[in-house]
């Protein structure tokens, strides 16, 4: 059996609201004090004068993240504090599941330590908790609305496209399977492995078919893909991809796109076939309630989601989720010429979904 992603959180109620100094705020707010509740929302003239401000004083802001360090963590951290150099960023990094439990403890137990948090899923997971907190940013305006919050609780900074991967010695490019109907084929049958996870493997896949089939059409077609016999793995998508390149299968489903760039980049024999719609995960970010350092992680938030900001993703190999940002390989996301559609999985109806999606898969794939 798969373990459950979802935690049952419950709100905490009522939280410390934190008086700021008024040496804090600009001249021409109205206000002499404002909660910590009302610093993320400001959206007067001076704002960006009022949080710079307010960063002075703080000089300090707690990241935690899912994402990977040496890779972009230790990168826009540089580039942040070379913008504010009177900040220093303190980051934590783990996983979906020990990030938000971490989080959710220090809440329960009133030791306020992080300023902003990442991932697929941890905003979201503590959203519906109780525990974090709308924000308004001038930058959100630039991003569809698949790639931002309506109520103000997460922004997007990159992107994930879950593809099948191939390797090359193995599968001719005229011989890979270019639609989810190829898949069905009888050569494949046995040939296939994808990771079972339910943040980013096979259950994400039966998601991204009964969204874009529809229950009916999308149930028909994964019976049809049940009788193909995919090999199962508890591996990560990447090392899923690591088989596929060591010859282990030929093709692997649900992985990331940019990984078999990366890898093909390095001389690996391995390269990512675009089926649409894509499957597509969005990395979020957002301020947990009672954040220590408000001011500074307005100004974190602000950065990561401009452009300035979003060019230091691209930079690191990552998928940029800015929509005239393109990533340092442009066919890696929409319109840059290998594929256009994608199903981006909204993290409220993952979270929502997630375990239906898990249910089916273990029902009619492992059982």
């Amino acid at each position: 059996m798969l373990i459950r992603s979802r935690w049952s959180f419950k709100p905490l109620g009522r939280f410390l609201l934190f008086a700021l100094s008024i040496a804090l705020l600009s001249p021409t707010r109205q206000c002499l004090a404002a909660a910590v509740e009302e610093v993320p929302l400001i959206k007067s003239a001076d704002r960006q004068k009022v949080f710079i401000e307010g960063a002075r004083k703080e000089g300090k802001l707690t990241w935690y993240t899912t994402l990977i360090v040496n890779q972009v963590v230790r990168p826009v951290k540089e580039a942040f504090e070379k913008e504010y150099p009177f900040v220093q960023i303190e980051f934590h990094r783990a996983n979906s599941e020990p990030l938000t439990q971490k989080a959710l403890a220090e809440h329960q137990s009133k030791k306020y330590a992080v300023d902003v948090i990442d991932g697929s899923t941890p905003p979201t997971t503590l959203r519906r908790a109780g525990l974090m907190q709308r924000f308004y940013s001038p930058y959100s305006a630039e991003y569809p609305p698949e790639l931002k919050d309506a109520q103000g609780f997460w922004g997007v900074t990159n992107l994930y496209f879950l593809t099948l991967g191939y390797n090359t010695r193995m599968i001719k490019p005229n011989e890979v399977p270019k639609a989810y109907e190829d898949l069905l084929h009888p050569r494949w049958k046995g040939q296939m492995i994808w990771p079972i996870s339910r943040g980013s493997g096979a259950p994400m896949f039966v998601g991204n078919i009964l969204l874009s089939m529809g229950q009916e059409a999308g149930k028909a077609y994964l019976q049809k893909l049940k009788g193909q016999n995919i090999a199962k793995s508890t591996a990560s998508n990447r090392q899923v991809l690591d088989m596929v390149i060591a010859g282990e299968y030929p093709i692997a489903l649900q992985t990331f796109n940019h990984h078999a760039y990366i890898s093909k980049k390095a001389g690996a024999p391995v390269e990512w076939q675009p089926m649409e719609p894509l499957n597509a995960t969005i990395h979020t970010i957002g301020l947990p309630k009672n954040a220590p350092h408000p001011y500074t992680a307005m100004l974190f938030i602000d950065f990561v989601l401009s452009k300035r900001g979003q060019r230091v993703y691209q930079s690191s190999d990552y998928l940029p989720a800015h929509p005239e940002i393109l990533a340092s390989q442009p066919d890696l996301k929409p319109g840059g010429g290998r594929f256009k559609q994608a199903t981006y999985i909204n993290p409220d109806v993952h979270y929502d979904k997630i375990n239906e999606w898990g249910d089916y898969f273990e029902t009619q794939f492992v059982k």
